[in-house]
């Protein structure tokens, strides 16, 4: 092995922004650079100064008027950045990471549709895609892209996009604030093992097909998806063990049929009704719902017996709980 290639390979295990440095002090790394491995967008790397200064790939540019100006984290200037660095990338990525959430001023989706179809490629295993939220000062409440909150626009993520070009190497998936509409596209992702949803338009019927194309996941996490009315897991998902459920407001029925399915969290004010969910694995258990430790007996499942980690939590019943100690036994060991 060259000198030149144990320098790729130092560069290529470097984080992004660590690689950004060395490829402006040095030309040796500065090739390599178009071939980085890596590429995260978010609140960190998108207000770090070199990112304000990227203009092409295989030629960094520092100038008065780009390094720590305002200019230069405005909206526009942000996405032209990117825009450069994405199309003077050369080769396939690994983890390709776009996370505009907790983040104002970046809803500009023209780029988004370019962006993806350079990212991709083959041997593409981690993928976030996290479009950007507001807080409304009125309500509270997150203003995202999504029919449910009201916001006026939308951007449908293309699902033909994974199959077509990731669908044998992509294992990791976080899509949020988007809408994902188009699963009829979708085919076989043999290699996703986690998939992370987090306030996405998706009904039951749009999911169902997406996990009956993802027999080997292993976590499924959903987070403030609001469409999704009912949740039934099939035994064809035998490498499921852990399932994610926080403030799914509309969700009243959860099903589950995957036979290894050994950690459940969940956080809503879905009733869940062990009966339909296999509980013979379950190992750990976290539980965040009204009026649960009140009536445990009637709401936790009847036989678990490999539970190592219970978790159960509900705070507005803190007084009704202390005079009713004798639903669980050895109560006098547990606090709420």
């Amino acid at each position: 092995m060259c000198v030149q290639d144990i320098l790729f390979r130092i560069h290529s295990l470097m984080p992004m922004r660590e690689a950004a440095r060395a490829a402006c002090a040095s030309h040796a790394f500065l090739n390599s650079w178009r071939y980085h491995p890596n590429l995260i967008f978010d609140k960190d790397t998108i207000g770090f100064p070199f990112l304000h200064s990227w203009r092409y790939h295989s030629g960094l540019i520092f100038n008065k008027d780009t390094i720590g100006s305002k200019e230069s984290a405005s909206g526009e200037n942000v996405h032209h950045k990117i825009d450069c660095i994405l199309r003077e990338h050369k080769g396939s990525l690994k983890t390709f990471k776009l996370d505009y959430a907790r983040m104002n001023g970046l809803d500009d989706f023209s780029y988004l549709d370019s962006w993806l179809q350079i990212a991709l490629k083959p041997g593409l295993e981690e993928l976030t895609f996290m479009l950007s939220a507001s807080m409304s000062q009125t309500t509270g409440k997150y203003n995202f892209p999504c029919p449910l909150s009201g916001a006026k626009r939308t951007y449908n993520f293309p699902c033909a996009l994974l199959s077509d070009r990731v669908g044998n190497s992509l294992r990791c998936l976080r899509l949020g604030l988007c809408v994902l509409h188009r699963i009829v596209e979708l085919g076989p992702l043999r290699s996703l093992t986690r998939l992370y949803l987090c306030h996405l338009s998706i009904t039951w019927n749009e999911l169902e097909r997406l996990l009956s194309n993802s027999l080997a996941l292993e976590l499924l996490h959903l987070t403030g998806c609001d469409e999704i009315k009912c949740l039934k897991l099939s035994s064809a998902l035998q490498r499921l063990s852990g399932l994610h459920i926080l403030v799914c407001q509309r969700l009243g029925v959860i099903e589950s049929k995957a036979p290894n399915l050994s950690s459940l969290r969940l956080r809503s004010g879905c009733r869940l009704d062990f009966s339909l969910v296999e509980t013979w694995q379950m190992k750990k258990l976290y539980l965040v719902q009204s009026n649960l430790i009140y009536d445990a007996r009637a709401k936790l499942p009847p036989v678990l017996p490999n539970i190592e980690t219970l978790y159960i939590e509900s705070q507005r019943e803190a007084r009704r709980w202390l005079m009713h100690q004798c639903c669980l036994p050895n109560s006098s060991t547990l606090s709420t």
